[in-house]
């Protein structure tokens, strides 16, 4: 396994996810069947273990030489993935009911704020790799970037309503869970903001195959 497939990977399962996400929100009646709740959970898992994987190899085999700054953005792209990867886990445990994760560890805090926390890193993990592009980067991924970025500020703005409606109300509800009209409403800014990142990751899909996934290879 090297960065080029985990980045395949990474596309494949960001689809399915986005995918199950929209479908969810507009008909939320499928999720009356258990098994369809299930499926979405381990699409997610999935998707988000790939995430993780992919911060991971980008950090040992694309990042390792280069500047230090990009090896930092790495590191805390890796820590906003595990932010994620812990709500993921947390949900797949209860969906299927193992009983591993600490009741203190169940507490809807960390689902209000671990998003806005994830997203802020990988936010500063784009910030970097736009202001460290070698000149092949440039051509290739300074647009692709750029969306990343927007798609991830769209995500900060959502993830702070729900921040927000938490400390107003005392409730948690994600956004699928809101009332129909925020629900519905979101869906587009949502579809828009990972059509953004999905971008960035098909373009650097095909900067790793047309120059190779070593970070050596980037610098002329």
């Amino acid at each position: 396994m090297d960065l080029r497939k985990i980045t395949f990977l990474l596309i494949v399962s960001s689809i399915a996810s986005l995918f199950m996400r929209t479908i969810g929100t507009l008909f939320p009646i499928i999720f009356q069947n258990v098994y369809v709740v299930k499926v979405t959970i381990v699409v997610n898992t999935f998707f988000i273990l790939v995430h993780f994987l992919f911060y991971v190899y980008f950090l040992r085999e694309y990042a390792a030489n280069r500047q230090q700054t990009l090896r930092i953005g790495s590191v805390l792209a890796i820590i906003g993935t595990f932010f994620l990867a812990f709500i993921y886990i947390k949900n797949f445990c209860l969906v299927f009911e193992l009983d591993i994760i600490p009741l203190s560890l169940m507490n809807h805090h960390f689902d209000a704020i671990l998003p806005v926390a994830s997203s802020s890193l990988y936010l500063l993990f784009f910030g970097i790799f736009k202001k460290v592009q070698s000149q092949k980067e440039y051509r290739m991924l300074d647009q692709p970037i750029s969306l990343a970025i927007m798609g991830i500020s769209i995500f900060i703005v959502l993830h702070l309503i729900v921040l927000i409606n938490f400390l107003k109300s005392h409730k948690f509800n994600w956004l699928e869970h809101m009332p129909r009209n925020i629900a519905v409403g979101t869906i587009p800014f949502i579809v828009f903001a990972a059509i953004f990142i999905l971008y960035f990751y098909i373009k650097f899909y095909e900067f790793l195959c047309f120059y190779g996934n070593r970070s050596l290879k980037v610098h002329s």
